[in-house]
């Protein structure tokens, strides 16, 4: 034992001098993981749509079919004539390039249309849709037309009947285009136009959120699944007998499942126009598990009417002047200089009358700040106003042949 232990002195001695007289020398070894990275998702929203209008369907042709390739009207019916370019159908897209799911600018009572829209997204993702009425306008007065209802007030676009005389029908389907009973009412039951896109705010469709799931269940919609939603419109008065279950038809307007009847209409539609802005949402789902798909908060800006009055008669005055502004609301009459608030968001015109004692002056109006000339007359041409505006209109009136030093009022 003795000679054991001395021997291990001895070399743990030849260890302590190789080490003072040498540098890395030791036994070693390095693991090293490269490449660590948080990256952050995305919540990427597409969606496609396939239009029927009539019973014809907007229909991709390509070169084979067509020497312009596009989209156009396919089908047997005789309206929309077949062959003619449509744009109510698209692929799959971000919505960014103009795309439209109503283009039909030639309505007739019992016309009809169907459309599926296909919802695509990259992560498990809550969803909701968003449907707003931008406008419900006159236009014009044909001669029929007059004879039953009011003339057309060029300023204001919201005068129209068109909106009311539009049902609709959405509900979850199962890609075949067609309405089977057991599927989901998205609208809650048939509505009108100005029943699903009020002007004070946009009518929210629930695609999913935590209080449900559209095609059952309380999921998000599932990534890199496809799902679909359904709409059947009417000019006139649509209903609803649906198809039973699963019933194997393909892809058509409706065999049946929902059917519109035109002839209770009469001529006061005649040349209105309706306009609305279609919206999709999606939210995370992921740590996010009591989103809920309420309307959104109210679009609303603020407009203020500036009268400014140049003459030498001071006896006339901004008050002998009514300010009028014309938009969603109707047609209001403002106060000069003060700021009317919670304006939903649309298309605007603003315009005066000569209401007080003006002498018999006459006057040469200019619209300046967001308004713009009215080609001459007392009316601007319509602006936009947008979420969060907080914008002037400013209407000049300058006595004609007054050669006397102004004065501002």
């Amino acid at each position: 034992m003795r000679r054991i232990l001395f021997g291990l002195i001895v070399i743990l001695g030849a260890g302590g001098a190789i080490a003072t007289g040498m540098t890395g020398a030791f036994f070693s070894d390095t693991e090293t993981s490269t490449g660590n990275t948080f990256a952050a998702g995305a919540i990427d929203l597409k969606i496609d749509n396939d239009s029927y209008y009539n019973g014809n369907r907007c229909t991709f042709l390509d070169a084979q079919a067509t020497t312009t390739p596009g989209f156009y009207w396919q089908g047997q019916f005789p309206f929309p004539v077949v062959g003619s370019a449509c744009d109510t159908s698209f692929p799959l897209s971000d919505l960014d390039d103009g795309l439209l799911f109503f283009n039909f600018r030639d309505l007739k009572p019992d016309d009809e249309g169907e459309d599926t829209i296909s919802i695509h997204v990259q992560n498990d993702a809550w969803a909701c849709m968003d449907l707003t009425l931008t406008s419900d306008d006159d236009v014009s007065t044909t001669e029929p037309e007059g004879q039953v209802d009011a003339t057309d007030n060029p300023l204001d676009t919201w005068d129209g009947e068109l909106a009311d005389a539009l049902q609709f029908f959405w509900w979850a389907d199962d890609g075949d285009n067609v309405y089977e009973t057991g599927e989901q009412d998205l609208s809650g039951g048939i509505k009108t136009l100005t029943d699903l896109a009020t002007t004070t705010g946009a009518f929210s469709i629930t695609l999913a959120d935590s209080n449900g799931n559209a095609w059952g269940g309380d999921e998000p919609l599932p990534a890199n699944e496809t799902v679909y939603i359904a709409k059947a419109w009417c000019f006139g008065t649509l209903t609803t007998p649906g198809l039973p279950d699963d019933a194997d038809t393909g892809p058509q307007v409706r065999p049946g499942s929902v059917l519109c009847d035109g002839s209770a209409l009469g001529n006061e539609t005649q040349t209105d126009m309706a306009q609305v802005t279609l919206a999709f949402r999606a939210e995370q789902a992921r740590n996010n598990l009591d989103f809920r798909c309420e309307p959104p908060d109210q679009r609303t800006g603020t407009l203020t009417i500036d009268k400014v009055l140049l003459t030498s008669h001071g006896a006339i005055s901004v008050g002998d002047f009514t300010l009028h502004i014309v938009g969603p609301n109707g047609d209001q009459i403002v106060t000069d200089q003060v700021p009317v608030p919670n304006l939903p968001t649309g298309s605007y015109t603003a315009y005066e009358q000569v209401t007080g004692d003006v002498a018999g002056k006459t006057f040469i109006t200019t619209f300046s700040g967001v308004c713009t000339s009215g080609g001459g007359t007392p009316t601007s041409t319509p602006f936009n106003l947008d979420a969060n505006d907080n914008v002037t209109c400013t209407i000049l009136n300058d006595e004609i042949g007054d050669n006397a030093p102004p004065t501002f009022n």
